[in-house]
């Protein structure tokens, strides 16, 4: 006679899958990241191109796109291990059901390590793929990295470091240290069209700066076939198309982070 299994969710826990590993209790994670290294490059985009590609929930700013470099190293739970990461935004308000938050809807990011991207992907709705990311390196005062998959390099980002801020400057800038980021979380039915869950997401998140530099910031789409990567095709065509009108701002920070895991939550 077959034996019926003992496994079984527990409403007040909280699962990872695969969930019958068992679960655990609640409590609002505050993630650290003790030692941060980013490289954030803006630009003026076509307010239209970029329109097409942010949730109607969202209201747009300004056509700005960010690119943010990130060299995340003493992350706690990783044991003090470190992984890197590209992410693309754009300034935008969450207007709906009355309510307005101001913040940066992440359209992709880019990681080099499993680990973070499926825990922001199933739990905080954060859209995020994976990617060789390079070490930054630096000749002189140019700082750089690229993104790839399976050898093929598909965008690079660089900075030419110039003047560091001062002590005062650095204080107005972790004045606004705090910054929410919006996501959409999307699960797809199994086996038909439509969607098991669907609703934007609230992340946020903030960091603190011990230095600081302004630059002169640049991004080069490198041309990418679809055969060189089926499933992220169309993602890095979409970014390659949002012409670069102007460059807006570009700054290299040093620091520490915290995800505010514990805050996010869905919206819709």
């Amino acid at each position: 006679m077959a034996a019926k299994g003992r496994f079984r969710i527990e409403d007040d826990l909280v699962y990872r899958m695969p969930v019958h590993f068992s679960g655990e209790p609640f409590y609002p994670v505050r993630t650290v990241y003790g030692d941060m290294t980013t490289i954030s490059v803006s630009f003026e985009t076509e307010e239209e191109a970029l329109l097409k590609i942010i949730p109607e929930a969202f209201e747009l700013i300004s056509p700005t796109v960010n690119i943010q470099f990130a060299e995340c190293r003493d992350v706690d739970w990783m044991s003090g291990g470190e992984y890197r990461l590209i992410q693309a935004s754009a300034p935008v308000i969450y207007a709906k059901n009355e309510e307005e938050i101001d913040g940066e809807y992440v359209l992709v990011i880019w990681e080099n390590k499993a680990c973070p991207i499926i825990g922001g992907r199933e739990e905080d709705g954060m859209p995020k793929i994976f990617a060789d990311i390079a070490s930054l390196r630096h000749s002189g005062d140019h700082w750089f990295s690229a993104a790839a998959y399976e050898s093929n390099t598909f965008l690079r980002i660089g900075l030419s470091r110039g003047r560091e801020l001062s002590e005062e400057e650095l204080g107005l800038l972790n004045q606004n240290s705090r910054i929410n980021f919006f996501g959409w979380r999307y699960i797809p039915e199994l086996g038909k069209v439509g969607a098991s869950l669907s609703h934007a997401t609230l992340y946020p998140q903030e960091m603190k700066a011990v230095r600081a530099w302004e630059g002169e910031g640049n991004i080069e789409w490198v041309r990418f076939d679809l055969e060189m990567n089926m499933l992220q095709f169309r993602i890095i065509s979409e970014m390659s198309r949002l012409p670069i009108l102007k460059y807006v701002r570009a700054m290299m920070l040093k620091g520490s982070a915290r995800l505010n895991v514990g805050d996010s939550g869905s919206l819709t």
